[in-house]
């Protein structure tokens, strides 16, 4: 009889340890380990992976940016959300979350660039 309990506590063990492990993995795997295209998520993109993600040619990402700087420097009102752009040392990178947000405000006041 002591063998019986000792192999269904192991037994109880074997199956908590692995609801456990199965919980830690499924909470760290979310929404945004793949992108709607099928690769990994970046938090950051470059201008080339942003033009790519955003299916227009890199020089229009380009012109995005230069077009929102020339606002913000001559004062224009900048009250609606800008292009999602993070500046590390001299490289410039897009953020993933920040462009999907961004996506909306053209899309709502039927922005052009």
């Amino acid at each position: 009889m002591k063998q019986l309990n000792l192999s269904a506590i192991i037994c109880s063990f074997l199956v908590g340890l692995s609801l456990v492990v199965s919980s830690v993995i499924i909470s760290q795997s979310s929404d945004r380990e793949l992108m709607k295209d099928g690769s990994k998520y970046k938090p950051l993109l470059s201008i080339g992976e942003a033009a790519e993600y955003l299916h227009i040619p890199e020089s229009q990402v380009r012109a995005i940016i230069s077009s929102e700087e020339l606002m913000l420097r001559n004062g224009v009102d900048t009250s609606r959300l800008l292009f999602p752009i993070v500046r590390i040392g001299t490289d410039n990178f897009i953020s993933t979350d920040g462009l999907q947000e961004w996506l909306k405000e053209p899309l709502k006041h039927r922005l052009q660039y």
